[in-house]
């Protein structure tokens, strides 16, 4: 109470305190200096989505920060339109939810930009967003939110998952209605349209972050180059052993076939002779080369090249027990078998 009641000044012997108002329906949770350093933190977002929607509209928008609010969870849902385009998401390492709310001229003015349109939601009504709308939406909002992540980067690395759409806010159930959140809203503007994106974080979201939200916390913190961190875990990974597996071939035989196999049988495999044999590293399948033989008849392999990357987005990883079948990808021979041991 001591900050509610303090003792101003002593009149006529009688002391006369100073009440201050508070209200318990929107309690403040985060302090002005924290709220002001999340402002701070996201005009630097601001600027990050004003360039991924100029690249996805080719042409200038402008996005800029428009408030940042404590309200409670059931006023800031009522306060979304119906049908709405939001996105829940789990923000880790404080493994809270959150949302991402778009406003619907953005979302039609988008859609209508990238299929050949001036940008303009005029004359689209108030519906749900079809599934081809939903599409533009998924690739947009996951530039939006690499963006986000990258704002967070100089107070504790982020990473944001299990993102889903709901086109129904009442729906959107990530803590209770009196809860306090915190509410950032970036106003968008481009010759066509303009509109609201609203990030909400509950307070629970938050909590473990608050001490680090200090305005010289925020000031000392520098971000590493990404170059620079890759360097650094390069270095820190370097040591490590890493288990390597070279196969020639590969095929599939019943249960009864293989308890019947004695020596001298031949296994016929999916693979050619003139097929390269994969080299799988930790369980990944990373390089193709040719078994080849010192002179002393130790078998080697002789690297040809890397697996090309859309053949490696088919290949699954190598179990250490009995890797698993996949489809063959297209000019690639899927059929291995893991070279005899020592």
């Amino acid at each position: 109470m001591a900050d509610i009641l303090r003792e101003e000044e002593v009149r006529d012997g009688t002391l006369v305190p100073s009440v201050l108002d508070y209200d318990f329906k929107h309690p403040a949770r985060v302090n002005k200096d924290q709220l002001r350093t999340l402002e701070n933190l996201h005009d630097n977002f601001a600027r990050l989505l004003s360039s991924t929607l100029s690249g996805a509209m080719r042409a200038v928008v402008d996005v800029d920060t428009a408030f940042v609010d404590q309200t409670t969870y059931g006023e800031y849902i009522m306060s979304l339109s119906n049908p709405s385009c939001s996105y829940q998401y789990i923000m880790d390492p404080t493994a809270g939810r959150a949302i991402m709310d778009w406003a619907m001229p953005i979302v039609f003015g988008l859609v209508d930009r990238v299929h050949g349109g001036k940008g303009s939601p005029k004359g689209v009504e108030a519906r749900q967003v079809t599934q081809i709308e939903m599409g533009v939406m998924a690739r947009i909002v996951k530039r939006a939110i690499e963006d986000l992540e990258a704002t967070w980067e100089p107070i504790v690395p982020v990473e944001i998952h299990d993102i889903e759409l709901e086109t129904n806010p009442e729906f959107i159930q990530i803590t209770a209605a009196s809860e306090i959140v915190i509410l950032l809203a970036f106003e968008v503007n481009t010759a066509n349209f303009s509109g609201l994106v609203s990030l909400c974080y509950p307070f629970f979201t938050l909590e473990p972050l608050l001490p680090r939200l200090g305005h010289q916390s925020y000031a000392r913190t520098r971000r590493v180059p990404r170059e620079t961190q890759r360097a650094r875990n390069r270095l820190t990974l370097g040591a490590m052993d890493l288990p390597v597996v070279a196969e020639l071939g590969r095929t599939r035989i019943s249960a009864a076939e293989a308890n019947s196999l004695q020596a001298g049988d031949v296994i016929r495999l999916s693979a050619r002779a003139t097929d390269p044999a994969r080299l799988y590293v930790g369980g990944k399948a990373k390089f193709l080369g040719w078994p080849c033989a010192d002179a002393d008849g130790d078998v080697q392999l002789r690297i040809a090249g890397k697996v090309p990357p859309q053949a490696r987005q088919r290949y699954q990883p190598l179990a250490p027990q009995a890797p698993a079948m996949t489809e063959n990808p297209p000019g690639v021979t899927q059929a291995w078998l893991p070279a005899p041991a020592e």
